[in-house]
């Protein structure tokens, strides 16, 4: 299956399109988040191409896609809404199935870390983080299953709380790897806040190759999405909701 895997909630976001596990096409973004609208298609474009003349694949364009996985965010709300909307335009205009991907659990994905318990955890600025706790899942009969689940949804929190939360969340005398993506100052530097118990891991590049395999991975088990239950994982709430009245 021909899966077309992108990522627009961050400036390190990108497209990739992939025959189920294998890579064929890679672009990353070089631009701002608030670029999307525009550098997203293009993006698209350049994947297609490279797939069709480095490996022969027969892919015109999106009609030939099998699946579509697109990363739910939480990051750049600009960058968050041009991405689902474009998945869900796609996936109505061609008649393509489509998983909305988590980046807390992309990151994790990506970091194939050994410790049966995983933390993500991203810059959500305003000194505040986005943090999600995952638990490995028992290894089952099918290659499908996922490797780790979240232990509860996303939250937001200040650099104080995070040492508390996860002796509060985490089993007596459990840690957790502490994942984040390799360009993330703020989060990188959180590790000289927390105790020297908890391993960490920066994962360098884009995720997109980890939002394509757990979008397939949920197709296979028949957890995709109609285009129109897609949605946006903010967990916090942007500063138009905030100040909405009525």
């Amino acid at each position: 299956m021909l899966i077309l895997a992108f990522d627009t909630t961050s400036e390190v976001g990108g497209v990739g399109i992939f025959r189920d596990d294998e890579c064929l096409a890679r672009v990353a973004n070089d631009g701002p988040a608030k670029r999307y609208s525009v550098s997203l298609f293009h993006m698209v474009d350049q994947a297609i191409e490279q797939a069709k003349v480095r490996h022969g694949v027969p892919v015109q364009g999106l009609a030939d896609v099998g699946l579509l996985a697109v990363a739910t965010g939480p990051g750049s709300f600009t960058g968050i809404r041009v991405g689902l909307a474009a998945a869900q335009g796609w996936a109505k205009a061609f008649g393509l199935p489509v998983r909305g991907v988590s980046v807390l659990e992309a990151l994790v994905d990506a970091a194939q870390i050994r410790t049966d318990w995983a933390t993500s955890i991203l810059d959500a600025r305003r000194g505040e983080f986005f943090v999600g706790l995952f638990r490995r899942q028992p290894e089952g009969d099918s290659p499908y299953q996922p490797s780790y689940l979240p232990a509860a949804e996303g939250w937001v929190l200040k650099p104080a709380e995070l040492g508390p939360f996860l002796t509060s969340h985490l089993p007596e005398g459990v840690v957790a790897t502490c994942v984040v993506r390799g360009h993330d100052r703020a989060a990188l530097a959180l590790r000289e806040d927390l105790s020297s118990s908890f391993p960490w891991q920066a994962v360098s590049g884009t995720l997109v190759e980890s939002v394509a395999r757990l979008g397939f991975r949920d197709y296979r088990t028949g957890r995709q999405q109609a285009a129109g239950d897609l949605d946006a994982y903010y967990i916090r709430r942007s500063d138009a909701e905030m100040n909405w009245k009525e």
